[in-house]
């Protein structure tokens, strides 16, 4: 068995501080509890601006090379795995160095870079030294989600007709960095792939991205959008910051039922309805699929970064599927300039 070396950058909390601060009995909740949860990994490296979470992520894990500045620890660490958890700002030049001292695999977080332009020069960086890079849009590896993209496929429901989808209220300010980085990129980004996941590439998108509705930021605080898929299917995302409560789901909108995922799932199949005077088609209650398989999303997806390592294929969320969600939220921000 084949071990693999992993350094992290950016020992925060997706990076590291989750797995004690909302655990979870299914399995590893970062990346870093993820990677050491594998026994084909050992995480030898950590990489953190603050030297204060640096430590804290050493002594976690028992990690002894401590670096401030990743591209030290690129040059004095052999990784066979780079996983990168910083701001999105900074994920660009992250994961070209990372391909170019030649790492095996990459594991970024969402959102996958800050413009289009960024995510083809990843992708032709890793291309170039033969890297793997999976891009963390997390619900792809959720065996709930794969479960009912499989019973649509088969059309349990009849033929999918409409994508709703919502993310509401998912970061209420001022808790997360809101200087380049709106809900749209922040949360969002989730959503348009999981859209993506069951409808396919888009034809086209027009919305939306209102900057400051409500709040003086930078970035936009709500967007509409209506999108055209390749496939013929047509989907609504409503996104903003201006709900005090969370809401992001996506409903699945079937000729014979409707489907609801998010926080919980939920389905509905129509039947008929006899009365004495008509009858007419009523949804109730449906039994959702089992998961195809079970574990966190985080965990399973380091662990098809390995299998892409190792058989040259590609993870279920690369770096082409990363870039398609940007591309749809920078069309969002091109029609709103328009």
């Amino acid at each position: 068995m084949s071990t693999y070396s992993v350094g992290l950058i950016g020992c925060g909390r997706i990076g590291s501080e989750f797995e004690d601060s909302m655990p979870s009995p299914d399995g590893p909740v970062s990346i870093a509890g993820a990677f050491s949860a594998l026994p084909e990994c050992r995480l030898v490296a950590g990489c953190n601006r603050g030297r204060e979470r640096l430590e804290r992520f050493g002594q976690r894990w028992g990690v002894e090379a401590l670096y401030q500045d990743y591209r030290a620890m690129l040059r004095e660490q052999e990784l066979d795995i780079v996983a990168i958890a910083t701001p999105p700002g900074v994920h660009y030049e992250q994961v070209v160095a990372a391909a170019e001292a030649g790492a095996k695999g990459v594991f970024c977080e969402k959102p996958m870079a800050l413009s289009i332009g960024e995510c083809e020069e990843m992708i032709a960086a890793c291309e170039s030294s033969g890297t793997k890079l999976l891009v963390n849009c997390t619900r792809r590896w959720i065996g709930q989600y794969e479960a009912i993209r499989r019973e649509a496929q088969a059309g349990r429901w009849g033929d999918l007709l409409h994508l709703v989808a919502y993310c509401q209220g998912c970061k209420p300010l001022p808790e997360w960095e809101a200087e380049f980085e709106g809900p749209m990129l922040h949360d969002a980004v989730h959503l348009y792939d999981l859209m993506r996941m069951f409808a396919g590439d888009l034809e086209w998108v027009m919305g939306t991205a209102c900057r400051r509705k409500r709040h003086d930021l930078r970035v936009e605080d709500s967007s509409l959008a209506i999108m055209q898929f390749n496939s013929g299917l047509q989907g609504l995302a409503i996104v903003d910051e201006l709900t005090e409560y969370q809401n992001f789901a996506l409903e699945l909108h079937f000729e014979r039922g409707m489907v609801r995922m998010g926080k919980g799932f939920s389905a509905q199949r129509s039947v008929r309805a006899d009365t004495q005077e008509d009858w007419w088609y009523v949804l109730t209650p449906d039994e959702l699929p089992e998961p195809v398989w079970g574990g966190t999303g985080i965990g399973n997806a380091t662990r098809d970064l390995l299998r892409a390592i190792e058989t040259g294929g590609e993870p279920r969320c690369n770096g082409r599927d990363g870039r398609a969600a940007i591309e749809i939220i920078m069309a969002l921000y091109e029609a709103e300039r328009r």
